[in-house]
């Protein structure tokens, strides 16, 4: 069997894009992702997790992270 490795990006990147959908129906519009709103989810994801790694790294082992 395949051992599947979670991707802690992707988890981010499921929430926010959950978070859009919902943000949506709340206000009675349209559920669609365009692709600049995914390409901005992406880009806030990423920073996010970056931001994550250097507040949640013992400094020292940051290259480990």
């Amino acid at each position: 069997m395949l051992e599947v490795k979670e991707s802690p990006i992707d988890s981010i990147i499921i929430d926010l894009i959950l978070e859009h959908y919902n943000m949506l129906s709340l206000s009675h519009r349209k559920p669609i992702l365009t692709d600049v709103d995914f390409d901005d989810i992406v880009a806030y994801a990423q920073e996010t997790y970056y931001k994550r790694i250097m507040e949640e790294t013992p400094i020292g082992i940051e290259g480990e992270a």
